[in-house]
């Protein structure tokens, strides 16, 4: 089970002081974000696939027709928070605020519920367990906000496969991505900026020795011109650039080689029965 996604931000939606959380500053920018978006949904037309769009809500706000031309295609609308800040950064009223926020904005715009919710960047953590039942509160039954491989303060880790929060009166579903040890952390693979460094030999070997995969990427992370930005700030030009020459091709070959699915349909794949429980309440790892 491979599932494909996309998160849709614009290149300046990026965790450095110098562009991060100020909307004001990104008024005044360059908007690439349709251009990416619409290279994006032409290739997974030409390949006849459907993916889960995480969409910002700043983002949606400000061009509504790209959510509703993503919905309009047959892929699966999910919210990413609406001004990109990581969970740990909010208190539960602010992330309340934030996350209500993007889910009535998605909402509005394709006349259906949204169920499927991503942080940005990978921001859920064992200090962010409260976050769940505002998410249970807003109508979010599955998220994918978890690498795999980090302690959650439960007994064991978070699994390299598709498990389920219980909280009290209430379940999640939860889509991590999936991780390789290296020394001693857990590296990202399969998506970003991962995906653009590592060859593409290493990243099929790797999808053929699992049964399942959360694919994620930015509509950034297959342009080639958005250094040209980034002038100012030499680190970041070369975290973007590197890769962006070859992500195209690369990103032909994985769905030449392998099949995907949107969440959607993952969770009729998956056998949840079998699934390890997290008990939010509790503290403990129930199988």
């Amino acid at each position: 089970m491979h599932i494909l996604s996309f998160d849709i931000e614009d290149w300046f939606h990026i965790f450095h002081p110098a562009y991060e959380n100020q909307p004001d500053l990104w008024n005044s920018l360059t908007n690439r974000v349709e251009q990416n978006t619409k290279w994006v949904l032409d290739f997974l037309a030409r390949h006849q696939l459907k993916a889960t769009f995480f969409c910002l809500g700043w983002v949606a706000d400000k061009y509504p027709h790209l959510i509703r031309s993503i919905y309009e295609e047959g892929h699966e609308i999910a919210a990413h928070s609406y001004l990109h800040n990581k969970v740990k950064n909010l208190n539960p009223d602010s992330f309340y605020v934030d996350t209500k926020r993007v889910v009535d904005i998605l909402e509005n715009l394709i006349g259906s519920k949204i169920i499927t919710y991503r942080s940005p960047g990978f921001s859920m953590g064992k200090s962010t367990l409260w976050a769940f039942e505002i998410l249970h509160e807003l109508g979010i039954e599955n998220d994918s906000s978890f690498k795999s491989g980090l302690h959650m303060g439960f007994s064991g880790r978070i699994p390299n496969e598709p498990f389920i929060l219980k909280g009290n009166g209430f379940v999640i579903r939860e889509f991590p991505t999936r991780t390789f040890n290296f020394f001693f952390g857990h590296l990202i693979y399969s998506g970003s900026g991962y995906f653009r460094v590592y060859p593409y030999s290493f990243v099929k070997n790797m999808f053929r020795s699992s049964t399942y995969e959360m694919v994620y990427y930015h509509p950034r992370d297959f342009d080639n011109g958005i250094h040209k930005y980034l002038n100012n700030h030499p680190l970041i030009k070369l975290r973007y650039r590197i890769g962006t020459n070859s992500s195209r091709l690369k990103l032909e070959k994985l769905v030449n080689d392998f099949e995907f699915v949107t969440m959607e349909k993952a969770i009729d794949q998956f056998n949840w029965e079998k699934a390890k429980v997290f008990d939010l309440v509790n503290g403990e790892n129930n199988k």
